[in-house]
């Protein structure tokens, strides 16, 4: 059995698909990522205030280059192709800031449906009885458990679906910003 260490296959498919003149969507990373780990921290940095957006990107995908690089190492396009440009465009933060939005929202919308549910839960015992000590105690217990289980519900489930739907929303966006930028 033949192990190919991640991303192998997609980068072989690619020489193959261009050795043959077919050419393929070079905008994702050997991982299928449209935006490089590298791009996505700059990114963060930017948007923080941390750094400014300034130094020398690849011309399609917008990974930052080192030194002196001819190849971008995320989508492969050679600078002899596409010249580097000096900034990210304001166009590649607004699709950031969409998928990160989209992700947060599932997340919270999860933690927050389940605290909710916890809360008119734990209230059942309350309104319909009696405040005694097992009511208040039920109460707690009941918000305890809901903290817990929508905090990993949230974690685990929000953020698959998140990264799902924020992947799509880029995706989307992506292909309408390259639609524009190739005229």
């Amino acid at each position: 059995m033949t192990v190919i260490a991640r991303g192998e296959a997609t980068r072989q498919s690619h020489v193959d698909m261009t050795a043959n003149g077919i050419t393929g969507n070079r905008n994702q990373g050997a991982g299928g990522d449209i935006f490089s780990e590298r791009l996505l921290g700059l990114l963060d940095d930017v948007i923080e205030g941390k750094a400014p957006n300034a130094g020398r990107f690849c011309a399609r995908c917008y990974h930052p280059l080192t030194g002196e690089v001819d190849d971008c190492p995320h989508c492969g396009t050679s600078t002899g192709e596409r010249a580097a440009v000096t900034r990210i465009p304001d166009d590649v933060f607004a699709m950031y800031r969409a998928q990160r939005s989209r992700e947060g929202l599932v997340v919270r919308g999860i933690a927050w449906g389940g605290l909710t549910a916890g809360v008119v839960l734990g209230l059942l015992p309350l309104a319909f009885y009696d405040v005694t000590w097992w009511s208040v105690a039920a109460f707690f217990g009941i918000m305890a458990l809901f903290y817990v289980g929508s905090a990993n519900l949230a974690n685990s489930v929000g953020d698959s679906l998140g990264y799902r739907w924020g992947q799509s929303e880029l995706r989307r966006r992506w292909a309408a910003f390259e639609r524009g930028r190739e005229g």
